[in-house]
């Protein structure tokens, strides 16, 4: 039977644990109560746990909507207190004040859901790192081709002055070719006209080596 009970007890946990709290917050508050003077007001922890946590819900929603550009919700009043009489003081055993577990969870439970809403900030993409040797190689590629362009521009030159002295050569071979066969026809012309061979015998005597030198 005591196995039953065990079981029974652990199937029930949250609502047994449910019922101490609540059994240890009005000991608390009776407690509280009588060690006050009867005229002042009663405040209870289960009302003031309900107000601390709607504040703490207010300023989440206040921070979720002022990071998304929205107009903050209008803050919500907090519950009025409850007004009420002190009983008259009853005998009971005296209990050890148990700790106030259950603030602790609920306040780490906002944490964490105020942690969630928080958009993060997004990190642009790194640069892609250009290497060093690639304007290197691309600084040569450029000079090498510039050389061959002054090699190429260099060889048709020459090829032009070739050309040009090779034509010149041809030219003047041809002018003097022509000035030969036409000295050649005029001293045949000459030899076959009489007059224009005494003409030339006189020329030979008179401005040639005298008879006597001869």
């Amino acid at each position: 039977m005591k196995a039953s009970f065990l079981d029974w007890i652990l199937e029930r946990l949250p609502v047994v644990a449910f019922v101490v709290y609540v059994v240890v917050q009005l000991l608390r508050g009776v407690r509280k109560t009588r060690q006050e003077a009867p005229s002042d007001e009663a405040k209870p922890d289960a009302l003031e746990e309900e107000r601390r946590v709607q504040e703490i819900q207010e300023q989440i929603r206040r921070r979720i909507a002022e990071r998304r550009g929205e107009a903050p919700p209008p803050a919500a009043e907090p519950p009025p207190l409850m007004r009420r009489e002190a009983p008259p003081p009853a005998p009971s055993p005296e209990t050890t004040q148990m700790p106030d577990t259950f603030g602790d969870p609920l306040r780490r439970v906002l944490q964490e859901l105020e942690r969630r809403a928080r958009p993060e900030p997004e990190t642009p993409p790194p640069l892609p790192a250009v290497p060093a040797f690639d304007a290197r190689a691309a600084e040569l590629e450029r000079q090498r081709k510039l050389a061959e362009e002054i090699k190429a521009l260099e060889e048709a030159r020459l090829a032009t002055k070739r050309r040009a002295a090779a034509l010149a050569a041809e030219v003047e071979s041809r002018a003097a070719a022509a000035s030969a066969e036409a000295t050649s026809g005029r001293a045949r012309e000459d030899l076959r006209d009489p007059a224009a061979l005494r003409r030339a015998v006189v020329l030979r005597e008179v401005l040639g080596t005298p008879v006597g030198l001869r």
